[in-house]
């Protein structure tokens, strides 16, 4: 179904890296308590892990709050569960994470998949559904693929098949170019094999194929 793969990326791809045209980085800065100094009134006490540091510990657990916080539309949630380097690349090219939200949406987490010998790269199995514009409920199959950082596990990108048996798309958030070419082309692929089948749920299978480096 055309039209419910290219909501799927245009979701991934151009909303949830949306340009950023409103957040002013000073002003941010300012109204973030943890870049603010102490002052001597200030009582020092032992920080609780909040969601975000529980999650890390476990690659599945981090899948499950993104995919809460992309439901809910949570940006900061879903920012602090990325990669250090997807931060700091998407800011670099003026891009913000901006989850839209969905009632709607439901989604299944399955099993981890470790790609290394030295287990710092997970790949994990997911189902997210959701309602397209014409009623119709469309169910996506995607990898997510996470980096494990100092802190913990961090999402580094996904990757599902848009045509089935053929090479999978591979999103790579640490290289938002690359992302957006990504995008791009399977966009003109699309329009170029046109409209398939119409009428009944889709389910769009994923794959674990990742150029992502070490």
């Amino acid at each position: 179904m055309q039209g419910s793969k290219h909501a799927w990326l245009l979701l991934i791809a151009i909303v949830f890296f949306g340009c950023n045209q409103s957040k002013d980085p000073a002003s941010t800065a300012d109204n973030d308590p943890s870049s603010r100094q102490p002052d001597e009134e200030t009582i020092i006490v032992e920080k609780v892990d909040d969601d975000v540091q529980q999650a890390a510990k476990n690659p599945k657990a981090v899948v499950e709050l993104f995919l809460t916080s992309l439901r809910e539309g949570d940006e900061a949630t879903t920012s602090r569960l990325l990669t250090n380097k997807a931060r700091m690349e998407t800011a670099k090219h003026d891009m913000v994470v901006h989850p839209p939200g969905s009632r709607t949406a439901q989604f299944v987490v399955g099993q981890t998949i470790y790609t290394t010998d030295t287990r710092d790269i997970a790949h994990v199995e997911s189902n997210w559904t959701d309602v397209d514009d014409a009623g119709r409920r469309q169910t996506y199959e995607i990898v997510w693929i996470l980096r494990k950082e100092p802190l913990g596990w961090a999402v580094a990108g996904m990757a599902t098949e848009l045509f089935s048996g053929e090479t999978p798309l591979v999103m790579n958030f640490e290289d938002p170019l690359d992302m957006l070419a990504q995008q791009q082309r399977a966009e003109l692929e699309l329009t170029r094999r046109g409209a398939a089948s119409a009428g009944s749920a889709q389910v769009m299978p994923a794959s674990h194929s990742s150029p992502l480096s070490r």
